[in-house]
């Protein structure tokens, strides 16, 4: 099976070295089932042949050091040196954005960097375990999900480890063995987020501990959910070739040929085996959030043509069906000029009222246009499914004012008017037309041209003064991001 991941040159050498391991997967075309058969049937279902992933958990753990050697070798009769290496450092786990990738679709979700290899006598130190490098799409949000005894120092960014109390049963239970039991218990649930419940006092009884454990929803036959667990924001793989140490190796265990270069000490000599000891590698747990990263991203309700908009003006193979809902997840397509200039714009599914608060899985499809430098309104002039395209443009920019902050309003924009070869009645045309008109100017989209394009994704008319405008109001918004 051919692979699809080059090195980038932006990457550190000790990624791309001989020390590394890849995590590599196959390019999207690749997921395809291996039988012809179950390929054509999937077609024919209107299933796409790979599947997009646009979030993932993942488990990381970087590699244990190797053992420290405690080793001597004779001089003469009675002289004994200390000969023994060092042990080697375990790997480290790194998320790398490659440009060739466009899911988070995973075969495995648990990564691990190489065991660092012991040290041997005659001061042989071992070498240092391979780092795992999984490459990731372009535009991936890194967050870490704190274990139940870890806490976030904002000072030095990093994760610390708290010392949690834990009961060393040696046959005599006391009370003070039963509360450090129960409240260890506490912890556990609460960082599962099974559980809600107060705090534990010690003067609380076991039994109305009991009871506070069984309080469940009466509505939904659930036990009620704890609090959530503090996810800290890690990085922004949004470059090609950008990278992030996720899960660092832990450190090898020290020889105790250290002893034989400084002064005898033998406080020092005698914990030779604990230095020797190596430290376990970083374990974190993460959750990956992939958010598309394209010039132009297409905004419009389901069934307006945005597919087949993309299909007609790049070498995207979306699916195309005279119903709503035929775009499930979204694609990135690439439209090329003469001059080699390029626009990659982002088909998102369509977007209902409400979609801003979550209706019709609006969240997930909106962020995958934050990062889009210009937004393309397209409404179904026609009203094929019975919709006004004036209420529908509204709808629209209702929905894209009102997601998050809001800045998404004031992007380069265009409005686009699909379907226009089914439009019979010209005195009506051309009253919607004023009427979309006037919706620019009411909305004060970020629009160059007060003006409306009018094409037929279907027939091809008016594509190429679309492609036109395209490239105009990209360059705005390219002009617009980096504040030129």
């Amino acid at each position: 099976m051919p692979r699809c991941h080059a090195l980038v040159s932006n990457v550190p050498n000790w990624i791309g070295s001989a020390s590394s391991k890849y995590v590599t997967f196959p390019p999207n075309r690749c997921f395809a089932s291996s039988s012809s058969s179950g390929s054509r049937h999937r077609k024919e279902r209107g299933q796409g042949s790979y599947k997009f992933v646009d979030r993932a958990k993942i488990r990381a753990r970087g590699g244990t050091g190797g053992k420290g050697c405690i080793s001597h070798h004779h001089v003469g009769s009675y002289k004994r040196v200390a000969d023994g290496g060092n042990g080697g450092s375990g790997g480290a786990v790194v998320l790398v954005a490659d440009k060739n990738l466009q899911s988070l679709n995973m075969s495995k979700h648990h990564f691990a960097g190489e065991d660092g290899k012991h040290g041997s006598s005659q001061n042989m130190h071992g070498r240092r375990g391979k780092n795992t490098v999984l490459r990731v799409p372009r535009g991936v949000v890194v967050r870490r999900v704190l274990d139940w005894d870890e806490t976030w120092d904002a000072d030095r960014k990093t994760v610390v480890k708290e010392n949690k109390p834990v009961v060393n049963f040696d046959g005599n239970w006391t009370d003070e063995d039963a509360f450090l039991s129960a409240k260890a218990l506490d912890d556990s649930r609460n960082h599962f987020g099974d559980i809600s419940h107060g705090d534990l006092n010690k003067n609380e009884s076991l039994e109305v501990y009991e009871e506070t454990i069984d309080n469940e929803d009466e509505d939904n036959g659930r036990i009620d959910e704890g609090p959530s667990r503090e996810k800290i924001f890690v990085g922004d793989l949004d470059k090609d070739g950008a990278y992030i140490v996720v899960a660092r190796g832990g450190k090898g265990g020290l020889g105790n040929y250290s002893v034989s270069t400084r002064n005898f000490d033998p406080v020092y000599a005698s914990k030779a085996g604990q230095r020797a000891i190596p430290q376990l590698g970083e374990v974190a747990h993460l959750e990956l959030e992939l958010k598309l990263i394209a010039d132009l991203g297409l905004v419009g309700f389901p069934n307006a043509g945005k597919s087949s908009l993309l299909s007609a003006m790049s070498r995207a193979s979306p699916e195309i069906a005279p119903y709503p809902f035929t775009t499930l997840n979204p694609l990135i397509g690439l439209i090329e000029y003469r001059d080699d200039f390029r626009v990659s714009a982002a088909d998102v599914p369509g977007i209902i009222k409400g979609a801003s608060e979550g209706r019709g899985r609006g969240l997930d499809f909106l962020r995958h246009i934050e990062r889009t430098k210009a937004l393309m309104y397209i409404v179904d002039i026609a009203g094929v499914d019975g919709r006004c395209p004036v209420n529908d443009l509204k709808i629209l920019v209702d929905e894209i004012a009102n997601y998050g902050d809001g800045h998404l309003l004031g992007r380069p924009a265009l409005v686009v008017a699909n379907k226009i070869d089914l439009f019979e009645d010209e005195e009506e045309y051309s009253e919607i037309l004023l009427q979309l008109y006037q919706v620019i100017e009411d909305t004060e989209l970020n629009v160059d041209i007060n003006d409306v394009v009018e094409i037929s994704a279907a027939c091809g008319h008016g594509l190429q003064q679309l492609s036109r405008i395209i490239r105009q109001t990209v360059k705005r918004g390219h002009r617009d991001y980096h504040g030129i």
